[in-house]
């Protein structure tokens, strides 16, 4: 994953500084940098596990400041402390990104500690920093999970991976959707006190090219994926475990009522204007069965948080977004060409409130976690 200090940067904020452009926004204030976000993923920049030593580096915003200066206890892998942490190094290209948050730059890590035989145990590498101020529920935020490349070969194309998160790497496409996997599994199990693959039945609503899907379906003996990019979902067919379905737009789903007991989408309610949600909401409630669990991301504030925007603006924005409750910041040009999405595939904010409110009114808000699948938001929700 050697993007280099300056790439993991710009990738991680670029799209989302484009997201809020279009946005016109009036607003003065006198509010300076705060001290920290409500939520503060942390990233990887490198791995390298040659030469019998693995060295992880990557950029991390102090959490709460040690007296003795000594951070090595927030940083573990499969478990294990390691034997030599480098931390807080200063990032400028990081701080620079973040000019609203107190002490931005000084964030940087290198991590390293003797390899054991086994680097990959399971098939996959977490690398954790811990945050203090992460709530249990939320604590799968804490962790990054690798997947051993040798284990993966069979990747779809490039410019498949590139419709579905925006990067053509095959190392970061096979880590996200690990990562995502590994997480929402470890809220599943916060909630209901088992596994997601331990439940009957199991959709991937926006399945893209199997991102989560790869990590998740071999697991179990009952699982369904459907996307409105049937190209990506023709190589899914072909290539990996469950049965996958092309869908359109708008609703609805071919599948019969009830038919699932465990539903996630992974930046799919991120695309839609209010009309076109309130369908995919009623559509949803539909093909659920009595008691399921919804896991669904938005963008929320770790989003605004980590667009790159100035004092002012970032405070506008969130102002703007808990006025409105659902803002659509522009169109999103991703699909074209693969999907027929009638210019409604869109980039959009919720607010919290908004959320409990609107989506409230089908479904039992269980839990949003902000920051939780990358800088995305999560809402636990259950069929009543």
């Amino acid at each position: 994953m050697e993007e280099g200090r300056k790439g993991i940067a710009a990738r991680v904020t670029h799209r989302l500084r484009a997201q809020v452009e279009n946005v016109a926004l009036r607003f003065v204030t006198n509010v300076g940098p705060t001290a920290r976000f409500p939520a503060e993923p942390w990233f990887i920049d490198s791995i390298d596990a040659s030469d019998g030593t693995l060295t992880v580096q990557g950029w991390a915003f102090v959490d709460q400041p040690r007296p003795d200066g000594d951070y090595s206890a927030r940083f573990a892998f499969n478990g294990r402390p390691f034997d030599r942490v480098a931390y807080p190094l200063t990032r400028n290209d990081v701080g620079d990104c973040f000019p609203a948050r107190k002490g931005a730059k000084e964030c940087g890590f290198v991590l390293a500690a003797a390899a054991a035989a086994d680097v990959y145990p399971g098939g996959v590498l977490e690398v954790t920093c811990h945050d203090r101020a992460t709530p249990p529920i939320a604590s799968g935020r804490d962790s990054w999970f690798i997947p051993d490349p040798t284990l993966h070969a069979d990747l779809p194309d490039e410019d498949r991976r590139f419709r579905v998160i925006g990067n053509r790497d095959p190392l970061a496409f096979l880590m996200s959707g690990c990562t995502d996997f590994n997480r929402l599994d470890r809220a599943c199990a916060a909630v209901t006190g088992t596994h997601i693959a331990e439940h009957a039945s199991i959709l991937d609503w926006g399945c893209g090219c199997g991102r989560i899907a790869r990590h998740l379906a071999p697991l179990t003996r009952n699982f369904s994926g459907c996307d409105i990019d049937i190209d990506n979902v023709a190589w899914c067919m072909e290539h990996l475990p469950g049965r996958y379905s092309a869908s359109s737009l708008r609703p609805s789903l071919p599948y019969k009522e009830g038919a699932f007991d465990l539903i996630y989408g992974i930046s799919v309610f991120t695309h839609f204007r209010t009309e076109i949600e309130a369908l995919w909401l009623s559509e949803l409630l539909r093909v659920a069965a009595p008691g399921a669990l919804l896991l669904m991301t938005v963008h929320g504030q770790t989003t605004v948080d980590y667009a790159r925007l100035d004092v002012a603006a970032r405070r506008a924005l969130l102002k703007h977004i808990e006025r409105k409750g659902i803002l659509c910041s522009g169109r999103n040009d991703q699909l074209d060409g693969h999907a027929v999405h009638e210019d409604e595939y869109v980039n959009v904010y919720h607010s919290q409130g908004y959320i409990h409110r609107a989506w409230g009114r089908l479904f039992e808000i269980v839990e949003v976690l902000r920051g939780y699948i990358f800088t995305h938001d999560l809402v636990i929700m259950r069929k009543r």
